[in-house]
This record gives C-alpha cells, structure tokens and sequence, in this order.
C-alpha cells in the first residue's frame, strides 16, 4: 500500500529522486537545513548538509531549493500527489541541467 501523498515537507522526512543518472536522497534535518546524498549512479557518496528555502505553490506542490557548498544551485518543483519532481541544477561546473524524476518518500514519525 503506498503512504498518502504529503501535504508539505516536515522534520524527519526522507525523499529518494530516481533520476534516469542518478538517483538523490534528500532528509529534512532541521526546519531550515536538510542533507542530500547521491546513493546511486553519477557522484556516488557526494553528501552534503545545506540551508534550504521551500514553498508550498499549492497542496502537494512545493518548490526546494538550496545551494550547495561546493557552488551548485538546485532547483525542484515537486509534486507530491503524484511523486514525480522537475529539476534544474547549475553546477558549480559544467552546463545548466533539468531533469524528470520520480519520487518515494518516507514521512517523519
């Protein structure tokens, strides 16, 4: 049985984003940190704990977003209803990214 789609993200939840490269799990540590960890594909074992700004744009929809300390900026427009995200990344090198991907997640307890 899969879990009710979220209303927005709270202390404690666990998001999984399979990229078709590679695939991100973002905790929300803090009301204002959260750590992202690469746990398959490109940049294997890169993890990093970072300031965020998220806004809910309506029910289940919520725009994330943080910079990373090695320059990159992140970008998700996530709809949790129907666990997909779009994603923009300027890394700190190389070329402007968007990505499709599906999210599983986990809430807090």
């Amino acid at each position: 049985m899969e879990p009710e789609a979220w209303p927005s993200l709270r202390v404690g939840d666990v998001l999984e984003i399979q990229f078709p490269a590679f695939t991100p799990r973002i905790t929300i540590e803090t009301q204002n940190t959260l750590t992202v960890e690469v746990v398959a594909g490109d940049n294997l074992g890169f993890a990093d704990t970072v300031d965020y700004d998220a806004v809910a744009l309506r029910d289940g929809l919520i725009m994330l977003s943080w910079q990373e300390h090695i320059g990159s900026t992140i970008v998700h427009v996530l709809d949790l209803e129907a666990r997909q995200a779009r994603t923009v990344v300027t890394p700190a090198k190389g070329e402007l990214m968007r990505l499709a991907g599906r999210i599983e997640f986990t809430s807090a307890s």
